[in-house]
């Protein structure tokens, strides 16, 4: 087997978090994804086709402004950014219970290798729970000996093995893939070189062991068999100190990403946008047409608005752009922003309509995506602590990270709020999501028709500081 072999689960999700990851950084991003977002229509195709012929109409460059005048005029939606950022504010109002260990205390403030805390860390956790369903965490230490928690994304992770260890089913093998700086830096001092290299840990004869190896699978420094208090190499490791951080549990197998629904929707509205604004485009640009004019007649134009003088027996009008469809596609995009609002208050808070006894009790139990990945972040930082903590020598008991997610009602109606409204009120979409938002926080227990009425007759609707 290969250094640059991949876990056939990794291979299945390379491309859903390469889309997760262009969805929040935003239109910029999926622009530039061409058509692997945007697909070119037929006429596209067929005009680039005939431009690449002999004594075509139409140039190369006309060709492709058809397909990049398309893609402009469609609009990617924030709403994954924006939600993320809503659910990130409520997770960061929950304060940690923290305990450590005089020789671990500073850890709180300076928890990894770019010199942020524990809190930090475990926001930074959360965060790509809920985008990429996985992070992964390694214990390490720097050269001057003092432990720090390695970050890697769910992208750098390709291949790992568990096997039965005394009874359970621990990791044996984790192969992590870095980019490192060439040798040198390269030829321009301003714009670096980088080669990949792979980070192999594995467990030898019940030792934990530590490789460096270029793509070729050669090794690129000596090996390393960590051990404890400082590294020694007398009482070595005998477990891999990783953990893979899950939106369900921490296991090392691949979870599913609670917001990919709400991605899909996104990237669905871009592509029904596309077609939506191209039809009022062309709605709003009538083909001029002349008829029956000779070879040498000529068109006069008089008057302000640029009037055309024909000439006798000649005729001109407008081929105009029909736009049947028009409304079924602004019906089609008004689905899919329900469906992102849905999604997305589902991560929050899941249920349907309930008395408020039956929604407290539920509430109680907090089966939300939201809380599940807040539990598994703080399971997977404490479970790094506690590595750290014997590979130093000192009792694992004595570390505590906990977060025991206690999201007021209020809080979580907010933000569940907040996110069905950026995304339904944020185009003239139908009110149905966020009218059973409002009825499932106890705002109001009218029918959608009755808020459509109040609404239109100017009095006051339930408002999103009330919840």
């Amino acid at each position: 087997m290969a250094v640059t072999s991949q876990k056939p689960q990794f291979t299945a999700m390379i491309d859903e978090w390469q889309e997760m990851e262009d969805a929040l950084i935003g239109p910029r991003a999926i622009l530039e994804g061409g058509i692997t977002y945007l697909p070119k229509t037929s006429g596209m195709i067929e005009a680039e086709s005939l431009a690449a012929t002999d004594n075509s109409p139409l140039t190369v460059e006309q060709a492709k402004q058809l397909y990049l005048a398309y893609k402009r005029r469609a609009e990617y939606p924030l709403w994954v950014k924006d939600s993320l950022r809503t659910m990130i504010g409520l997770v960061s109002r929950q304060e940690p219970e923290i305990v450590l260990p005089d020789r671990m205390k500073a850890l709180e403030h300076e928890a990894t290798c770019d010199g942020f805390g524990l809190k930090q860390l475990y926001l930074r956790i959360v965060s790509d729970l809920l985008t990429k369903g996985r992070k992964p965490l390694l214990a390490e230490f720097d050269d001057a000996g003092n432990p720090y928690i390695a970050t890697y994304t769910a992208e750098t992770a390709p291949n790992w093995l568990t096997s039965n260890v005394g009874g359970r089913q621990d990791l044996t093998l984790v192969v992590f893939s870095e980019k490192r700086l060439k040798e040198g830096g390269g030829a321009d001092e301003f714009k670096p070189e980088y080669e990949t290299v792979y980070r192999v840990l594995d467990l030898i004869d019940n030792r934990y062991r530590v490789r460096i190896l270029n793509e070729a699978g050669n090794p690129i420094e000596a090996e390393e068999y960590p051990g404890l208090v400082g590294g020694s190499q007398s009482t070595p490791l005998n477990f891999i100190p990783v953990v893979f951080a899950g939106s369900t549990d921490n296991n090392p197998d691949v979870d599913e990403t609670p917001l990919q629904t709400m991605a899909k929707a996104a990237l669905k509205y871009y592509q029904l946008s596309a077609d939506y604004y191209a039809a009022l485009h062309y709605t709003a640009h009538p083909q001029p047409w002349i008829s029956g004019m000779g070879a040498d007649d000529d068109i006069r134009v008089t008057g302000p608005m640029a009037a055309w003088m024909l000439p006798k027996d000649a005729q001109a009008g407008y081929l105009e752009f029909q736009g049947a469809g028009i409304e079924a596609l602004r019906k089609a995009m008004q689905d899919q922003q329900n469906a992102a609002a849905e999604s997305g208050a589902k991560v929050i808070d899941i249920g349907g309509q309930e008395s408020g006894e039956a929604r407290k009790a539920r509430q109680a139990d907090q089966h939300s995506a939201l809380y599940s990945v807040c539990i598994t972040a703080a399971e997977a930082v404490e479970q790094q602590l506690k590595y750290i903590a014997y590979w130093m020598g000192i009792d694992p008991d004595l570390v505590t990270f906990k977060v025991e997610p206690e999201f007021s009602v209020q809080e979580v109606d907010a933000a569940m709020l907040q996110v069905v409204s950026n995304i339904v009120l944020s185009g003239d979409a139908p009110r149905a999501v966020l009218y059973d938002a409002l009825r499932k926080i106890g705002l109001t227990d009218l029918a959608d028709d009755q808020l459509d009425i109040m609404r239109e007759g100017g009095e006051v609707m339930p408002r999103l500081e009330d919840a």
